[in-house]
């Protein structure tokens, strides 16, 4: 998997964006315990790509009250091209908004592969780590990041608090701290409310455009992603390349949730 669909994916689950204040997002409602099971498909054919499903538990721990986030994919084959993976952040919940202190991955079968961030929001870095188990390969570097950046990991949760009442053209541009080492700018644009054909029959759900600015921005496919129209705006889909730029477009939609309640 090499993070060729994880990047576009946290774009999703993840353009995430520095030039704004956290002051603009509104407070997000989080459930005690939330899981969920997301498909990656081709959109001409069908096809299934990956396979996710995750946890979201708020728990305390040393006193303090955070989110525990774990989550097993699979790239949908069989046998010798088989590769699963699992997934695990920890993440503050503070008055500045959800701030990752660790996220973590592990992959086998086909791919063996590792990589983490470690976060120090107060000195604005994250430690990024990865390894490659099977030849050995190894990077580990030091991201500075700008004051309000958001970390990618959380992206899916930290966009329930967009602030869609400020209507269709209602923008926000800025940083992303990215699972796979990089920092990403760009624009989320709100396009309005839709139907949207879910899992769960068809739902209003308001529509964001994802726009990454500088060179990226240059080649990068049209992104969409969706959240449900009713509060708490939980995240439905994301539509962009999930499978590397070279291969068909692809949707990332929810199929499974609970609380079921929230999907209205």
């Amino acid at each position: 998997m090499k993070f060729k669909m994880i990047l576009w994916l946290l774009l999703a689950a993840s353009v995430a964006f520095a030039g704004w204040s956290w002051a603009q997002m509104n407070a997000i409602e989080i459930a005690a315990k939330e899981t969920g099971v997301q498909k990656v498909q081709y959109i001409d054919g069908g096809q299934t790509v990956y396979v996710m499903r995750w946890t979201l538990e708020r728990v305390r721990r040393e006193g303090k009250e955070i989110i525990v986030y774990k989550l097993h994919g699979d790239n949908a084959k069989e046998g010798a091209a088989r590769i699963e993976w699992d997934e695990e952040s920890l993440i503050d919940i503070t008055s500045a908004g959800l701030r990752t202190r660790l996220w973590k991955k592990r992959s086998t079968g086909a791919e063996q592969m590792d990589w983490k961030l470690v976060f120090n929001w107060a000195a604005r870095q994250a430690q990024y780590s990865f390894q490659d188990r099977a030849t050995g390969k190894n990077e580990n570097k030091t991201m500075k990041f700008q004051a309000d950046a958001i970390p990618g990991d959380c992206m899916n949760l930290i966009l329930r608090g967009f602030p869609f009442e400020k209507g269709a053209g209602y923008e926000m541009t800025g940083q992303i701290v990215n699972v796979d080492g990089s920092l990403l700018g760009g624009r989320i644009i709100n396009r309005g409310v839709e139907k949207l054909p879910t899992a769960f029959g068809a739902i209003e759900a308001y529509k964001l455009e994802l726009k990454p600015t500088g060179a990226l921005g240059l080649v990068a496919p049209k992104m969409w992603m969706w959240y449900t129209k009713a509060q708490p705006h939980v995240w439905l889909r994301f539509d962009g390349r999930d499978d590397g730029l070279t291969n068909p477009r692809t949707k990332n939609e929810l199929v499974e949730y609970q609380p079921r309640v929230w999907i209205k």
